[in-house]
C-alpha cells in the first residue's frame, strides 16, 4: 500500500498509519462497519431493478453491504476497497451466504479506481466520510461509475439546523440539507428516495463504540507499548458518536443520472 493511501486510510478511520495493523483487530466485531444496511435494502427494493442489475460498492470493507445485497436480489456486486485484510473477510462471507458467484472483491484505493469510467446500474458510497472531497465533486465522480438513467445511493448526512458547522475533521464538507440536496442535483439528476437514518445510526454507532472499547482493553494487554493509541482511537471514536448524535442528520440519498447535464 502506498504511504498516501497508508495516510488516506489513517484519516478515514481517524488514527495514525501506525495503528493501521491492528485495527483488524479493533474492528473485528463490525461487519457492515457503520452502514445503514436495512435502509440500504429498503431503498434498493423500492427501485424494482431487474435481476441482471449490476451495482458497485465503493470502500466495501468487510462486504457487509455487497454480500447482503447480493443475497437479496441476486445482483452482481463489485466492492472495491484498500484493506486486504477487509477482503478477505467479505470473501469469506460471500462464501458463508452463497453469494461468491454474484461478488468480486478489488484490491485498490479507490480514488484510484474511479480515474476509470465505467458501466454500472448502481453505485454505493455507504458511511465513509468524504472520501472524494467536498459533495458536488463526489458526485460527478460517483456519475462517472453509471451508465445513463442508473442510480447513486449515498449514506451520509447532513448539518442539523442549529449547528453552523461540524467542527470536526472528516466532516468539514457537511452542509445544511437544502444546500447539501442541491449539490447532489447539481448536475440536472433526479432525487428518488431520501431516508433519514439518524435513529438507527445513534443506536449503531453507540453498540460500535461498546465493541470498540472492549477489543481495545485486550489489545492493550497484547501492545502495552501502544496503549496510548489504542486509547486515542477509542476516544476519537466517542468523540465521532458525539458529533453525529448532536451535529449530524443521518440520511441515505438515492439520485437517478440524467441523460444530459442541465
Amino acid at each position: 500500500m502506498k504511504e498516501s493511501t497508508k495516510k488516506s486510510v489513517a484519516d478515514s478511520m481517524e488514527t495514525r498509519t501506525k495503528m493501521l495493523p491492528f485495527l483488524p483487530f479493533l474492528i473485528q466485531d463490525l461487519w457492515v462497519m457503520g452502514s445503514s444496511i436495512d435502509q440500504i435494502l429498503s431503498g434498493i427494493q423500492s427501485l424494482d431493478l431487474p435481476a441482471n442489475t449490476t451495482v458497485l460498492d465503493l470502500c466495501c470493507g468487510k462486504g457487509g453491504v455487497s454480500v447482503q445485497i447480493a443475497k437479496k436480489f441476486g445482483f452482481k456486486v463489485t466492492g472495491v476497497d484498500v484493506m486486504s485484510v477487509f477482503l478477505d473477510i467479505a470473501n469469506k462471507k460471500a462464501e458463508e451466504h452463497n453469494v461468491s458467484h454474484l461478488c468480486e472483491f478489488i484490491e485498490q484505493d479507490v480514488n484510484d479506481y474511479v480515474k476509470d469510467s465505467h458501466n454500472f446500474d448502481l453505485v454505493i458510497l455507504a458511511a465513509v466520510g468524504a472520501v472524494f472531497g467536498e459533495i458536488k465533486r463526489t458526485v460527478d465522480i460517483l456519475r462517472s461509475q453509471i451508465k445513463i438513467g442508473g442510480y447513486i445511493l449515498v449514506d451520509d448526512g447532513y448539518l442539523r439546523e442549529e449547528s453552523q458547522s461540524a467542527d470536526r475533521k472528516g466532516y468539514e464538507y457537511c452542509m445544511s440539507y437544502q444546500d447539501t440536496k442541491d449539490a447532489f442535483l447539481s448536475f440536472g439528476d433526479r432525487m428518488v428516495t431520501e431516508i433519514s437514518t439518524s435513529e438507527v445510526s445513534k443506536d449503531i454507532n453507540y453498540e460500535y463504540h461498546k465493541l470498540i472499547e472492549k477489543r481495545g482493553a485486550e489489545l492493550i494487554k497484547m501492545h502495552p507499548e501502544i496503549a496510548a493509541d489504542i486509547r486515542n482511537y477509542i476516544d476519537n471514536q466517542a468523540e465521532e458518536c458525539d458529533v453525529l448524535d448532536k451535529e449530524i442528520e443521518g440520511m441515505l440519498w438515492i439520485i437517478q443520472k440524467a441523460k444530459t447535464q442541465s
